[in-house]
């Protein structure tokens, strides 16, 4: 069983080389039918075989293949060249089948020692702990099996399976990132996330001067935040109860600030204003929608506390964002006609955006957000110094 075991952990070296090889191929060691070809592994050259010498030991081997009825496909190629190149120090048989033939490749560690006791015609010799017909090696899509007698060792996809005159051991291999995961238990903000909600103005009570607040009243359902993104979590330290996490991504998200009134947005020379809607005759057109629209990109950074998988609360998040605008418009529809206009303009927006952000996560019920700039939208004299709030839904 020593001799055993030492062949198993050989052939588990093989296998995870032979990870990306399609062998379709089981085979006996005594099977006359098949080829044999023997591989000095110290030389990489064939050994007992007519072979052309200014050849390379691939060429040879697609010609004996060709002889056989068979091809060398790149795949079966590198199966065996990485064999031949391994440390391995143990003498390996590989079966190939193709269409109802079989090749036989022996990688010889001892050129002489396998001249004498490996042959296509000869049955393996009766050590005394098996039968003749017991000693086995199969290669094939499923693992690699090695049997001697009633001993047995099969390495597969999932583990190791060992059975030892009955005595069965089994040796399951895990990804053992995904079993810390598994087995943690705690909930995560980590993927593609969607935001729906409705955004307002802060600080509005300051509006004067050569501003009227009531053109920056807006709709309370017709102002809308929307938003999407993806997050990558990170554990700080962990609980037997809760964990302390962080998250961090990209996302991007639009303001959507829907005026009740019937005045619109306008670029001055200087700074922001307002402006009744008219036709191209001059006269007042009511409209029925009438709204800025600000596109920005971000950063978050959200430090969060994660409890157990089938708590009420599923985590609590608190952090901050940084983000940049990407374009920002008016949109008005005329009430009567339904013609639309947009007209893109910076409107003296700050370019930049950085705010904080805070986060409940519930189970069987979409998290809530909020969001709260903490810088002004418009530039200093360009605009009041008011900013942007958003609350919702996460999905």
């Amino acid at each position: 069983m020593d001799t055993l075991k030492r062949i198993s952990y050989s052939i588990a070296t093989i296998f995870i080389l032979l990870v990306s090889i399609h062998f379709q191929a089981s085979a006996i060691v005594n099977d006359k039918d098949s080829t044999v070809i023997n591989i000095d592994k110290r030389n990489q050259t064939l050994v007992n075989q007519a072979t052309n010498a200014n050849k390379t030991l691939r060429e040879n081997l697609q010609e004996l293949f060709l002889k056989s009825g068979m091809t060398l496909d790149d795949d079966t190629w590198r199966g065996i060249r990485r064999i031949v190149n391994s440390d391995l120090n143990k003498d390996t048989l590989v079966v190939i089948t193709q269409n109802d033939k079989s090749i036989k490749v022996v990688i010889n560690t001892n050129t002489k020692k396998n001249n004498e006791s490996v042959n296509s015609d000869e049955k393996p010799r009766d050590t005394g702990n098996s039968s003749n017909n017991d000693k086995q090696v199969k290669v094939g899509l499923g693992g690699v099996v090695v049997k001697d007698g009633k001993d047995e060792v099969r390495v597969g996809w999932n583990g190791v399976y060992v059975n030892d005159g009955g005595r069965e051991t089994n040796i399951t291999l895990r990804d053992s990132a995904r079993a810390n995961r598994r087995e943690s238990g705690f909930n995560s903000r980590s993927g593609f996330n969607i935001y729906f909600g409705l955004n307002s103005f802060t600080n509005t009570g300051s509006i004067g001067g050569a501003y009227n607040s009531k053109d920056f009243e807006l709709s309370p359902f017709g102002s809308r935040y929307f938003g999407f993104g993806w997050t990558r979590s990170g554990t700080i330290s962990r609980g037997k109860k809760a964990a302390l996490k962080v998250s961090y991504g990209l996302e991007f998200s639009w303001y959507n600030f829907m005026l009740e009134n019937n005045a619109f947005f306008v670029k001055n020379t200087d700074n922001i204003g307002f402006a009744d809607y008219r036709d191209a005759k001059g006269n007042q057109v009511a409209l029925c929608r009438n709204k800025l629209t600000v596109a920005n990109i971000n950063i978050p950074v959200m430090p969060y506390i994660a409890f157990k998988k089938g708590s009420t609360v599923t985590y609590i998040a608190a952090g901050g964002y940084v983000g940049y605008r990407l374009d920002s418009y008016t949109k008005t529809k005329e009430e009567d006609s339904g013609r639309k206009e947009w007209n893109h303009s910076s409107f003296f927006l700050n370019n930049v955006r950085y705010g904080l952000a805070f986060e409940l996560g519930l189970n069987n019920f979409p998290d809530l957000f909020v969001n709260y700039d903490l810088n002004n939208m418009f530039q200093d004299g360009r605009g009041p110094k008011i900013g942007g709030i958003s609350f919702g839904i996460r999905l």
